[in-house]
């Protein structure tokens, strides 16, 4: 398994466990009612944002109410003089007369005039005369006649830079333009009376056209206003005006409104300080949204800690509990919970009450066992003695009868008696009854099969190799009774080879994926044993086959001109405790010369 996927895994693990899936499942139990806290108090928030913008608005507005209704006077003072100028002719000194007197007059206005629709200037409160139809202002106001109101820096009309007021004037008849009248206000009186209004504002007018008309930071020091870039979609889009945030010279945050003055021709531009625009409903709407999740958190919070102190805790010390079970030490398994739910206090009774009869079954099952393994060492013991009294009767019997065939044929079955009885032995005297140690077994059963079958000064050099194994009770026997067969045939076949030195070899392995071979070989040559070579029956290579077919293995003969070799190969039975030998303080593979 790759990094990635143990990384996987773990995640699943946690995102899986009843912690997570309940802390999940409450989360999304109490999530519609944060959700709809948060819906109603955005609402309110912006609510309480357009209520505070209309506020803005209204207090911009109210600032400039004095230029508002000055602008209006100027245009109505304006239309009142241009319908003079026309009755009276506009070339004529009545018409100049008039201008002049109306200047004298109304002291707020320093310049009154009358340009005829040519674009000739002669009807002044100054007496100059101009040209202004070469001027671009002017004929785009010939080509959109309507009331205007510009600014003018140049102190041409009354020799200080003004504000200048014009109106359309109309043959009432024909509605042809028949030229324009204009008043002039002085920027020290506009300036004046927008710097008179609310400290924390600064103040300024601007046409249709964006240009500042007046400020209440005086018409020369406007660049805080010109550095605003009002957009020309924000001039006359709404009645009511609009609010935006804006960065002054300084790099500090404003708050800028923008109301309508004079309908779509003058307009009104706020700049709020700091102070004002960190009001209450800026915090309000920072902080309030936190509320309805800080609620959520809490209501989560709170039910979690309720899950985890009634049920998540006593279900943890039950499953360690659970883990920490032990037959070698059972008080560790015992749950003992603190103050729990009855519920919960009732689990826990019912899975002590558990252990307790789990240790009780097994004291018992262990009684029992013990008990039948002493009876089935005491059956292998018997049948062990029992195999031993029939060896001595058939040793009598051999004493009574004559060398011949039945003394040999007695002495077969004395042999195969004697080995059975070493396999029972082998059987009782284990430290356990599921499996043998077969390595040993066969040690203790090819050794007495050569002490039996091969005489002394023979010359035969014998040599056994036998790897640790541990195999079932029904394996070791046949495997042992195999061995002693291949081992008595060998005795009787073996031949001096052309080195003069007799060899017969039994050797046990034990591969991988519990495969075990038994190799038995002898070597071929001059006769050794000549008294055996003619008892041959037949009997020992059925019982080989019969083996060979009870263990499930195959076996291979090979000859060759000076060995003799028999291979057998099967699969051993899988055992508890795989690792685990009868002996653990002899692995090493058994070896044995003589």
């Amino acid at each position: 398994m790759t990094s990635i996927a143990r990384r996987w895994v773990q995640i699943w693990s946690r995102v899986s466990s009843l912690k997570a899936r309940l802390a999940l499942f409450l989360g999304l139990a109490i999530l519609p009612l944060g959700i709809i806290a948060v819906a109603q108090t955005a609402a309110v928030v912006r609510d309480a944002r357009t209520l505070e913008q209309n506020d803005i608005l209204a207090r911009t507005a109210q600032a400039a109410s004095t230029e508002r209704a000055l602008l209006r006077r100027a245009h109505g003072a304006a239309t009142a003089l241009g319908v003079s100028a026309v009755a009276a002719g506009a070339e004529s000194a009545l018409c100049a007369d008039i201008m002049r007197r109306f200047v004298d007059r109304a002291q707020a206005y320093v310049f009154a005039g009358f340009t005829t629709a040519d674009g000739n200037l002669e009807c002044t409160s100054n007496g100059e005369v101009l040209d202004l139809s070469g001027r671009a202002d002017w004929q785009d106001f010939v080509e959109r006649p309507q009331p205007t109101v510009t600014v003018d820096l140049s102190e041409e009309s009354g020799g200080q830079s003004v504000i200048i007021a014009t109106a359309p004037i109309f043959d009432s008849e024909t509605e042809v333009l028949l030229g324009a009248a204009a008043v002039a206000l002085p920027h020290s009186l506009t300036d004046t009376l927008l710097a008179a209004q609310v400290e924390e504002v600064e103040l300024a007018l601007i046409n249709d056209r964006g240009q500042v008309l007046s400020a209440s930071t005086g018409i020369t020091e406007v660049g805080i206003f010109e550095d605003l870039s009002v957009p020309a979609d924000d001039l006359g889009t709404n009645q009511r005006g609009v609010t935006f945030n804006v960065i002054d010279e300084n790099g500090e945050p404003r708050l800028a409104a923008l109301v309508p003055l004079i309908e779509d021709r003058v307009y009104v531009l706020g700049l709020w300080s700091g102070s004002v625009q960190n009001h209450a409903v800026a915090i309000l709407g920072t902080v309030t949204p936190l509320f309805p999740v800080l609620m959520w958190v809490v209501a989560f919070g709170v039910g979690y800690l309720a899950l985890e102190n009634l049920v998540l805790r006593h279900l943890r010390e039950i499953r360690r509990r659970m883990t920490a079970f032990s037959f070698d030490d059972p008080s560790a398994g015992f749950a003992n919970l603190e103050d729990p739910p009855a519920e919960f206090r009732q689990i826990a009774a019912t899975y002590n009450r558990m252990i307790d009869r789990m240790l009780a079954d097994r004291a018992e099952l262990a009684e029992s066992l013990e008990e039948k393994e002493l009876l089935l060492r005491e059956v292998h013991h018997r049948v062990k003695n029992n195999l031993q009294l029939i060896a001595s009767i058939l040793n009598m019997q051999m004493r009574s009868v004559p060398d011949g065939d039945a003394r040999r044929v007695l002495r077969r079955v004395q042999d195969r008696v004697m080995s059975l009885s070493t396999i029972h032995k082998a059987l009782y005297t284990g430290t356990t009854m599921v499996h043998v140690r077969a390595d040993k077994l066969l040690g203790e059963v090819v050794q007495a099969a050569f002490n039996m079958g091969v005489p002394q000064g023979r010359g035969i050099e014998t040599s056994m190799h036998l790897d640790p194994l541990d195999l079932d009770p029904d394996q070791a026997v046949p495997l042992a009774l195999l061995a002693n067969e291949t081992v008595i045939n060998a005795v009787k076949y073996i031949g001096r080879p052309e080195d003069g030195t007799p060899k017969l070899q039994v050797r046990l392995y034990a591969g991988d994926e519990r495969e075990v071979t038994l190799i038995v070989e002898n070597s071929l040559g001059g006769q050794v044993q000549e008294d055996m070579a003619g008892e041959g029956t037949g009997l020992g290579t059925r019982l080989v086959e019969a083996f060979v077919a009870q263990l499930g293995g195959t076996q291979d003969v090979v000859t060759t001109e000076g060995l003799y070799r028999f291979q057998m190969t099967f699969t051993a039975f899988a055992l508890p405790g795989e690792d685990t030998y009868s002996d653990t303080d002899d692995t090493a593979p058994l070896a044995q010369t003589g």
